[in-house]
């Protein structure tokens, strides 16, 4: 949108809607020391090309900072052709469209998004996206509640513990109880001695994040084969990183019923902590429960390729008070984003060199911070290593 400057009869206008006099009435509840900020000394007129240069140079005195902490929010190197494509103005203000049909070349980028998705998590459906991590891992419990009328949800206490604060947040006034898993203290992992205890009759899901939020990788076959062992209707959650996939087991290999998880570090920036792309896939006897959008593809009567809404379960105007969940808004602009990045490396073997490379790189940070004064290893095993 173009920026359209105010003439004095706007400005007056404004203030007087308001009730003040004049613009520096309106700042007085600002801090007068902010406002002392010595002036840009900039003369007369300058071209573009000259104020870009100038700006810039100013910006090389800032000091930048590295935050180590990840969390969730990663900053990745993102590939020039993600912005190229996303800022285009067709995809810009995407959002699944109401008259969804009219608009295929929106459907067609959730409908490739959604494959990839499955790709990688190895999965058979994918909805159109979630709004981050943390609302899709509450969302598949949601689904397991629906599908598996018990009482009690098994949650790894080395979930991310936003995703558990969501989580407690959605549940308070729910009849379900939800048990905490306690890591080995040695090795930061959820073991199998804790399955077997914990899991029973009553036992909704178990939901395992791998690598869980230390970044310490979790046998995930052995847990979900324990979990099924000991409650064959149970299902097992698994909360995963996109890229860890490319060298992990796919969620498929290990038999989750649902795999969730965050999808920033697949080209999405990271704007002061979040913009966020959560992701869900699950096996194909559950699509029908999940929530928000799927995308689907068919033939219109010209035997023409076209893109269809083949599910959406939104509150507002599909199912009312039957809905699967009241905020299942995708993030569709986010989506595409990571769309672009995987589609961009090109195949499997250029994906796997780039999560080797996030592997590396963690490695070197993590011997490197422990020789520090002060700093030692909490845990001792399975730290990022591949799976050979």
């Amino acid at each position: 949108m173009d920026f359209t400057l105010q003439n004095k009869k706007d400005k007056h206008d404004m203030l007087k809607a308001i009730g003040i006099k004049n613009i520096k009435e309106l700042f007085d509840l600002v801090i007068q020391k902010i406002l002392k900020i010595k002036k840009i000394n900039i003369s007369g007129g300058k071209t573009e090309q000259e104020l870009l240069n100038y700006f810039s140079n100013i910006a090389l005195t800032n000091k930048v900072l590295t935050s180590f902490r990840g969390a969730g929010i990663y900053d990745h190197f993102i590939p020039s052709l993600v912005g190229e494509i996303i800022g285009r103005s067709e995809f810009w203000t995407s959002y699944t469209p109401y008259q969804a049909e009219a608009s295929q070349g929106t459907l067609q980028a959730i409908f490739e998004y959604q494959s990839l998705i499955c790709a990688l998590t190895g999965m058979d459906t994918a909805n159109a996206s979630l709004y981050d991590g943390a609302t899709a891992v509450t969302e598949a419990i949601l689904l397991a509640i629906r599908v598996n009328k018990k009482n009690k949800i098994l949650i790894s206490s080395a979930l991310h513990p936003e995703y558990i604060q969501t989580i407690k947040t959605y549940f308070e006034n729910y009849s379900i109880k939800i048990i905490f898993l306690p890591i080995s203290k040695k090795k930061g992992n959820i073991e199998k001695s804790i399955i077997d205890m914990f899991v029973d009759d009553d036992t909704i899901a178990v939901i395992i994040q791998s690598p869980n939020y230390f970044g310490v990788i979790e046998d995930m076959k052995t847990l979900s084969f324990a979990t099924k062992l000991k409650n064959k209707k149970s299902m097992f959650i698994a909360v995963v990183n996109p890229i860890s996939l490319a060298i992990f087991q796919s969620p498929s290999e290990y038999d989750a019923d649902i795999a969730v998880g965050e999808g920033q570090s697949l080209g999405i920036t990271m704007s002061v902590g979040g913009n966020t792309c959560g992701f869900m896939t699950v096996k194909k006897t559950l699509e029908w429960k999940m929530p928000g959008r799927i995308v689907g593809q068919s033939i219109d009567k010209n035997n023409q390729r076209g893109f269809v809404l083949t599910l959406q379960s939104r509150e507002q105007h599909i199912k009312g008070g039957k809905a699967t969940s009241n905020i299942c808004t995708n993030s569709s602009l986010n989506a595409l984003a990571g769309c672009v990045f995987l589609s961009g490396w090109g195949g499997d073997i250029e994906f796997k060199n780039l999560a080797k490379i996030n592997v590396s790189k963690a490695r070197y940070a993590f011997e490197k911070i422990k020789t520090l004064n002060g700093f030692k290893s909490k845990f001792h095993d399975n730290f990022f290593l591949m799976n050979s």
